[in-house]
């Protein structure tokens, strides 16, 4: 064998080929893929992230690749909330209002009568108009078809390319954006977005919490198998009193459980109603008065009793308003809001279908349901199940609640130093990210760009929906998130040389 004109035998050039191969193989696992000229990361395919990728697809002109990256397959495109396969879960917003394009409000609704037959059999729908409550099921087979015709509809040399992986890792350098997924697979892209949604409750604090260990105990209701386990229950205790307790309750029933449900929480109040109503012409002026949370409360109260109006139609008077209302508090006026109004604005601001309260108030009255408000102070575990220490608001004796599972229904964590997220730990460990002071989500500017922990305003890193409660308040529900979805798509583009038009 002969190279470059020295003689050279197999045998002696064996060791160097076998080493060579060694490098090519090592290298071929861990080189990164080469950098697209342009190419987007959206993390997560709820609504959030989803109709990102709808947006970037929509509106860009440039070549350019956009990874949706979904850690589960089932919730692709549709999210914890839409990838419900039960028809008792309905949307808490009327289908007039839940299109997922800002320019067109009509868009979902008109998706839906295209399909008012099969809607029409699903329980608790009996007609069909723009206030009709439909099923999340639904909404999610709408998202889907509106991801599928945006990448059919992607001009020449925008593409999308859909992973089914977790994201574990994210790093940054003069060269862009690296990805990091669970499979092994590495991206380079120029931005990326965190559209990572609301995450499960954590566990309640208690003095001794092994039990949390139990396989009595579902620290997250969405997982899947949850529902068949408690099915072979005679009783259960569902943590918390909001819409993730609700959907509970009317899952178990609907399902044909016949046992006692139990629900504890340390206020007791449950989700208010939808009703129809007239708009009202109602704001707050924030320059009118120093800004604060008693000041605004009168003024709602006093328009209230003047008007003789509805309060659902000051709560949505107030919608489009409450981000400047919120962005003008300071900071110890949002927490003196958060400790003495929040729990109320809550249950009064994200309301239940009128289909679902009915069904609520039949499980109340059939004593199937027993609402207690207490605080949980410890579990003991029987050898039928679970005693579950109780202290009832405002008295000072432990009673016991007996019962057969336990399932945290609690709602979202919201202080991401709790998350327990590979990619929520490496962000918040590299200082990329940074929690906001009121651990409601993560420190953002207006046009979605993450402030890391040195206060430096990141170029790559964006965010929308949940992760902007702190700054924002009203930011978690499909009229806000479509509105974000678009501004940061064309933010996105602009920054990558789309010039969009004015």
């Amino acid at each position: 064998m002969f190279c470059l004109g020295l003689k050279v035998t197999a045998a002696e050039l064996m060791p160097f080929c076998q080493h060579t191969q060694a490098t090519m193989n090592t290298f071929q696992e861990y080189q990164i893929p080469a950098v697209n000229s342009h190419s987007i990361a959206v993390i997560g395919s709820g609504f959030s992230g989803t109709m990102v990728a709808v947006q970037l697809l929509r509106h860009a002109e440039i070549a350019l690749t956009v990874y949706l990256i979904e850690a589960n397959s089932r919730q692709f495109a549709r999210g914890v909330a839409y990838s419900t396969d039960s028809d008792c879960h309905l949307l808490n917003v009327p289908a007039a209002n839940m299109s997922a394009f800002p320019d067109d409000p009509g868009h979902f609704l008109r998706w839906a009568r295209t399909r008012e037959k099969n809607l029409l059999n699903a329980p608790w729908v009996t007609d069909f108009t723009g206030n009709t409550f439909l099923p999340r099921r639904a909404y999610g087979e709408y998202l889907f078809e509106v991801l599928d015709k945006a990448e059919r509809a992607a001009a020449a040399g925008v593409h999308l390319d859909k992973k089914i992986d977790q994201v574990i890792g994210l790093s940054i350098d003069d060269q862009g954006i690296t990805v990091t997924l669970l499979g092994g697979e590495r991206l380079q892209v120029q931005k990326a977005v965190l559209a990572i949604g609301n995450f499960p409750p954590c566990d309640p604090v208690i003095d001794n919490p092994s039990f949390y260990q139990s396989p009595r105990y579902y620290s997250n209701p969405w997982k899947p198998g949850v529902l068949q386990a408690l099915l072979k229950t005679k009783s259960c205790l569902l943590i918390g009193s909001g819409l993730t307790m609700i959907d509970w309750a009317v899952t178990l029933n609907h399902a044909g459980y016949r046992g006692t449900i139990h629900t504890v929480s340390r206020r007791g109040l449950l989700p208010q109603a939808h009703s129809p109503h007239a708009p009202a012409a109602f704001n707050i002026d924030p320059q009118a008065a120093p800004p604060s949370v008693r000041t605004w409360l009168h003024n709602i109260r006093d328009y209230i009793g003047v008007t003789g109006c509805d309060w659902r139609t000051v709560m949505d008077a107030l919608r489009a308003h409450t981000p400047q209302l919120w962005a003008n508090l300071p900071l110890s006026e949002r927490r003196r809001f958060l400790r003495h109004v929040r729990i109320y604005w809550d249950s009064h601001r994200h309301r239940l279908a009128p289909a679902v309260a009915e069904r609520l108030a039949e499980l109340l009255a059939s004593a199937q349901l027993f609402r207690h408000t207490a605080r949980i102070l410890d579990y003991k575990q029987t050898g039928q199940g679970v005693d579950v220490l109780v202290r009832r608001r405002g008295q000072s004796q432990v009673e016991t609640l007996s019962v057969e599972a336990v399932v945290n229904c609690s709602g979202p964590e919201s202080d991401y130093r709790k998350l327990g997220s590979p990619l929520v730990n490496d962000l918040l460990e590299q200082g990329l990210i940074n929690p906001d002071p009121l651990t409601l989500g993560l420190e953002v500017k207006a046009d979605g760009a993450l402030v890391n922990s040195s206060g430096g305003v990141s170029t790559g890193l964006f965010t929308l929906g949940p992760p902007q409660k702190g700054s924002l308040w009203e930011t978690i529900a499909v009229p806000e998130i479509r509105e974000q979805a678009e501004s940061l798509a064309k933010t996105l583009l602009s920054s990558l040389g789309r010039q969009l038009p004015q």
